[in-house]
């Protein structure tokens, strides 16, 4: 969220941030935007149950209501307050008023407070759904609605740190428009660090770094469409508002944001092609979109067309790059989302202080240009200060959090349960027998397969259930009980093994 009022206004005696000073028209489209905002969590669940294995695919989006009901209830409690509050009793490090705020109908702010705290409420929701996906298949539910209900506070921190106008990075000059540090360097530094604390997946690098196949590659894409066009709310609406000059530079952040996603998947779709000879993969060219679009989302309207276009392409590739080195240092986050929203939340930052334009006459740069733009090392000095404190914060924190609940709530599942799936150990959902209850109405019927011969499907089906893993078998020659061997061409095996939930 850009700070556009270098000074602060009064009422009823007490501080009003410039977030707050909105008007009716400002208001309205904060409020809208921040409806088309929380379809990222949409966006969000069907990516990463997209990128799971079918097994774990309700866990995931289970973990994205957690992100809004318990990390959203936080925000409310505590979180609004420490990073946005108006009042005399804040000091650079925290607030101290607004708890659980409910202003009254008379305070004059009555409509532009809940406004702003709708919309930094998504920012804070985001921030911990980016670190569900680099715990995906391994964490325990129990101990995610703990870490979701902490990592909140842990946002609304750095937040107030970045945003609010006697934040102390705010006051060493840090320039953050979207949230490219606290949302998304923050969420991707909690990633790599949950990552660390939890260890792989099992049998995740037993046959090399090679990527896992993905549970579902049309949701994931869906999920990725549907971040798309959210990102372009989520960064105009940054702008807190259409008054004031600020109306083109609105625009503008539309317009740079779509330009570095372009640059970003030029990049993606070629490195893809050239690493794969030929083989365009799908996770790298998502990841690759994604990286841009973060890239461009600290500075969205501080850039220049030609800008925006570079920016969004070196953070796609050096999403990629950093892709190949989790791998090679057997770091298991299932969606990189420590490399996507890590790397390019770093580099959103340091691209400002590299390419950022004086955005006259608002002073949401305090009247410098990035060093490129020949505004000198003031505001490159300033976005260093501010990646390396999300830096050292995101890390320290996120193990800290880790290591206390662990104590008091076993944080991963037990070989037997991540086997399992989480679906089935923690919510009682079983994908194979669903859809072999869904079958009963075959049993005993003659049923004609792709090679034109007719078979009879048995509940012999159900001896083909693996007990370790709660799954069934790939071979579909256990659903006959004609008492021979079915021979089935290779690709209808391996379609089999695929609509048996076997990856």
């Amino acid at each position: 969220m850009a700070n556009f009022n270098s000074t602060s206004t009064q009422s009823f005696g007490r501080v009003i941030p410039g977030v707050h000073d909105l008007t009716v028209e400002d208001s309205n489209w904060v409020l809208t935007s921040s409806f088309i905002i929380f379809t990222m969590q949409t966006g969000f669940g069907m990516l990463e149950s997209g990128y799971v294995s079918a097994k774990n695919e309700v866990n995931i989006m289970i973990k994205n209501i957690i992100d809004i009901v318990l990390g959203g209830f936080t925000y409310w409690l505590f979180g609004h307050a420490v990073s946005s509050a108006r009042g005399e009793k804040n000091n650079a490090y925290v607030a101290l008023e607004d708890f659980l705020i409910d202003p009254d109908v008379t305070d004059p702010l009555f409509g532009p407070l809940f406004a702003a705290f709708l919309f930094q409420l998504s920012y804070s929701t985001t921030a911990t759904t980016i670190v569900s996906g680099a715990m995906a298949e391994r964490f325990n539910f129990r101990a995610y609605c703990f870490f979701a209900f902490f990592n909140s506070i842990m946002y609304a921190f750095c937040a107030g740190w970045v945003w609010r106008e006697n934040g102390f990075l705010s006051v060493l000059g840090a320039v953050d428009i979207a949230g490219g540090g606290p949302v998304h360097m923050l969420g991707g530094v909690c990633s790599f660090a949950a990552a660390v604390f939890l260890g792989p997946r099992i049998g995740r690098f037993d046959k090399g770094s090679r990527h896992l196949p993905m549970g579902n590659v049309l949701i994931a894409f869906l999920g990725l469409f549907i971040l798309w066009w959210a990102w372009l709310s989520f960064n105009t609406a940054s702008s807190f508002g259409l008054s004031r000059g600020r109306w083109g530079y609105t625009i503008r952040a539309a317009v740079m944001t779509m330009l570095g996603s372009m640059g970003g998947g030029v990049v993606a779709c070629s490195y893809s092609l050239i690493e794969n000879k030929g083989k365009a993969q799908p996770f790298q060219i998502m990841n690759g979109v994604l990286a841009s679009l973060v890239s461009v989302t600290g500075g969205c309207y501080l850039f220049e067309s030609w800008s925006a276009v570079l920016i969004g392409a070196i953070g796609s590739l050096m999403c990629l790059l950093s892709m190949k080195l989790m791998d090679k240092f057997k770091i298991d986050d299932p969606l990189y989302a420590c490399t996507v929203h890590g790397v390019g939340g770093a580099w959103s930052l340091i691209s400002i202080g590299l390419f950022a334009m004086n955005p006259e006459p608002l002073s949401t740069t305090g009247g410098r240009s990035g060093l490129l733009m020949g505004g000198g090392y003031s505001l490159l000095v300033s976005q260093l200060a501010e990646m390396a404190t999300i830096l050292v914060w995101g890390l320290l924190g996120t193990w800290t959090l880790l290591w206390v609940l662990n104590k008091f709530v076993r944080v991963r599942l037990t070989p037997e349960e991540e086997l399992m799936g989480a679906d089935l150990s923690e919510h009682d959902v079983d994908h194979a027998r669903n859809a072999l209850e869904e079958m009963k109405p075959l049993w005993e019927r003659e049923v004609e397969l792709s090679d034109g011969l007719n078979y009879r499907l048995s509940k012999a089906m159900f001896a083909a259930k693996d007990v370790t893993t709660g799954m069934y078998k790939g071979n579909i020659n256990n659903a006959f009980n004609d008492g021979t061997v079915v021979q089935l061409d290779m690709h209808f095996k391996e379609q089999s093994q695929i609509n048996c939930g076997v990856n």
